[in-house]
């Protein structure tokens, strides 16, 4: 059933663009939803990117490998990480401050 479900051609350009939105929406205001959400399409296209994978960078077995398409998994978790550092950096500034962690709305 998920085999059936990638093989759609209009999978990989979605995956790319929300990977690509969400990237920049993680870049522009950090929040926790946001890393987690880049990080689930990080791991989805690790799954989808099979047919636009290009040329091997590094093997690790005959049939397993990494690829030029798996760098934009790559940079995604990077910027997952840098998201998080700068979510918790806020927290840990506004806990200083002696303001709620949460601002009132």
């Amino acid at each position: 059933m998920l085999q059936t479900l990638l093989d759609v051609p209009v999978v990989i350009p979605v995956t790319l663009l929300a990977l690509g939105i969400c990237a920049l929406g993680a870049l522009v205001r950090p929040r926790i939803d946001v890393a987690l959400v880049l990080g689930l399409l990080a791991a989805i296209w690790t799954r989808v990117n099979q047919p636009v994978e290009g040329r091997i960078l590094h093997t690790w077995s005959r049939d397993r490998g990494f690829t030029e398409a798996d760098l934009l998994s790559v940079a995604a978790l990077v910027v997952v990480a840098v998201t998080l550092l700068r979510c918790a950096w806020r927290w840990v500034a506004r806990a200083r401050a002696g303001e709620p962690a949460v601002a009132p709305r």
